[in-house]
């Protein structure tokens, strides 16, 4: 028989790794006020849970079985979830598709749990702390793998730019791995396990369609991260043509006042030549005084330039 503080204990851990993966991608612009918050809140979330789960099992409201371990996993996460949107924000839709990719993740990794369980087991029922520690040996196994594919699924110039915060297409986009999880965690399969005598065939085709699951949600992130690449270099690229265009509006601006200027030198040339040949000619002709006084003149007017 399960220990019910052992498998509550095992249950409320294995939903902190999930609540990590949901915080990797954002972890690049998170602060440390928000980190501090995080830790905090998940501390008190993991004990909270931990108490009421344990309390609803050892009075006898609920029953030592994986349905019940099913139906709280789908109330469990999600203040784990909701602390996590909120703290970190305004990304409501990115969130939901992190979620979904998480819980592509999670759906494959409990089908492989399950199906490992039977062939190793050889029963329909095994005790829920064996599935929690396989579970939890699997997850940790292939958690690295997780971790690169959503590391850099975001980057802080996408996250923390306005252009790209308010992206249209999240709305779109964030829901759909969360819908195909939603398709295929509600398939009946345990119903069709229960039917069926050969199940070999089942366990196969659980797995297989599961794994084709996570290989769309693999090539949705990466088709995420390639589209945000291109969209990040076409927009440098854009910048760096504006910045171009601003310095050749500078260069024309310099230009033509350059050219004014030399317009405005050769005025002076002019008037310079003009000036010295009307002060020769007074000093030739003997009008001394009167150069002098042309002399003083020339001196106001270019002491007034």
């Amino acid at each position: 028989m399960d220990n019910v503080f052992v498998t509550v204990f095992l249950f409320c851990f294995s939903l902190l790794p999930m609540a990590y993966l949901r915080y990797y991608p954002f972890r690049i612009i998170a602060t440390l006020r928000e980190r501090r918050i995080l830790i905090a809140g998940h501390l008190i979330i993991f004990v909270v849970e931990f108490l009421l789960v344990t309390a609803l099992f050892v009075s006898g409201h609920a029953p030592m079985q994986g349905s019940a371990f099913q139906k709280l996993y789908f109330v469990c996460y999600w203040p784990y979830f909701l602390l996590l949107m909120f703290t970190i924000r305004p990304f409501w839709f990115r969130h939901f598709f992190v979620l979904g990719i998480q819980a592509i993740y999670a759906v494959f990794i409990h089908t492989a749990t399950v199906l490992l369980l039977k062939q190793i087991w050889m029963q329909m029922t095994y005790f829920a702390s064996l599935y929690f520690i396989c579970y939890l040996t699997l997850l940790l196994l292939s958690f690295p793998g997780m971790i690169w594919l959503l590391g850099r699924l975001f980057t802080r110039e996408q996250l923390m730019k306005a252009q790209w915060t308010a992206s249209s297409f999240w709305k779109y986009l964030g829901f759909v791995p969360l819908l195909l999880a939603f398709y295929q965690g509600s398939m009946g399969y345990v119903d069709l396990l229960q039917q069926v005598q050969d199940l070999s065939g089942v366990h196969l085709y659980m797995l297989v369609s599961r794994g084709i699951l996570v290989i769309i949600g693999g090539i949705l992130v990466i088709s995420v991260r390639s589209g945000f690449r291109q969209v990040q270099y076409m927009f440098h690229a854009k910048e760096r043509s504006m910045k171009m265009q601003e310095h050749l509006r500078e260069i024309h601006d310099y230009a033509n006042t350059l050219q004014e200027e030399q317009q405005k030198l050769a005025i002076l040339r002019h008037d310079s030549r003009h000036q010295l040949r009307v002060l020769a000619e007074l000093i030739e002709s003997g009008h001394y005084d009167e150069a002098e006084r042309h002399l003083r003149a020339l001196r106001k007017e270019v002491e007034r330039r």
